[in-house]
């Protein structure tokens, strides 16, 4: 199982806020459902789900692959999770 941590992403200038609020579990919907690319917290969770959820080796330059293709600028636009982890696959191979 990945469990990749913020020590292994490339990128850097991630914002480190979490967003907590009374309404934590609107938000714990919300997430499942989009991704905050900008955010360091959950571009790591997405980069973990993508490496369980599809047969990819479960290795760091896996997990650094996951976060460059998500932040292709292809994808710039796009914050729906299914998306984004469909795009991936689907491009794994090709980029």
């Amino acid at each position: 199982m990945a469990n990749f941590t913020t020590e292994d992403l490339a990128f850097t200038g991630y914002t480190q806020t979490v967003d907590v609020s009374d309404k934590h579990k609107y938000n714990e919907i919300i997430e499942r459902i989009y991704i905050d690319k900008t955010e360091e917290f959950e571009v790591v969770n997405f980069c973990n789900q993508f490496l369980q959820k599809y047969k990819v080796p479960q290795t760091r330059i896996s997990f650094q692959k996951v976060e460059n293709l998500l932040q292709h600028s292809i994808l710039e636009n796009e914050v729906y999770r299914e998306e984004l982890l469909d795009w991936i696959a689907s491009n794994w191979v090709k980029i």
